[in-house]
């Protein structure tokens, strides 16, 4: 897919569009965290509970930082200059700003870093991370390519962003960034 392609689809995701896409380890689905209504539609899209918190996902920290609590940011600067053997989602203390859509009604938020090409180009236009959530109902095997994002979930989102595959076959590793827990391996 074209960087002109992927700009056009970012700026419909600032406009409330939900995607199918691979990320830096699973195919997930992915909007707006501005997006009160698409964040509904893709629980409803999952058959998800609204209690389950949503990762956002993005290739700066920055881009996260009106999401987590201020007395967080420095502790996790220096904890994702840390090398990992693979992708790592930090669970953190999430801002008053962050919505409880995104928290899952917690006080903590997911987040993590990514170098995806296609991913870094859609959050550098809308200056925001992503929702990031798995690629499937909930309970099922994910999708793990865009042939079979069109099989199953072409007329559920509004762009499956084509051209790469998923770089693993398995979600990222969550940890608890205050107590350093992993809660998935």
């Amino acid at each position: 897919m074209s960087p002109w392609r992927l700009t056009q689809i970012a700026r419909q995701i600032d406009r409330g569009a939900l995607i199918a896409y691979p990320t830096d380890t699973i195919w997930g689905f992915g909007c707006s965290p501005e997006a009160a209504g698409t964040i509904q539609r893709l629980q409803r899209l999952k058959r998800r509970a609204a209690n389950k918190g949503l990762i956002l996902l993005s290739p700066e920290l920055d881009f996260l930082q009106p999401y987590i609590a201020s007395s967080t940011y420095d502790l996790l600067a220096s904890k994702l200059t840390t090398s990992t053997s693979k992708p790592v989602t930090w669970i953190v203390r999430a801002s008053p700003y962050c919505p409880g859509l995104i928290t899952g009604y917690s006080d903590k938020v997911a987040i993590r870093l990514t170098q995806v090409p296609q991913v870094k180009l859609i959050c550098s236009e809308i200056q925001r991370p992503l929702i990031s959530t798995s690629a499937n109902i909930t309970s099922r095997k994910p999708v793990r390519s865009s042939l079979q994002a069109h099989k199953h979930f072409q007329e559920a989102v509004d762009y499956i962003i084509e051209g790469f595959e998923t770089g693993l076959q398995q979600a990222s590793q969550i940890r608890d960034l205050e107590t350093g827990e992993i809660l998935r391996a």
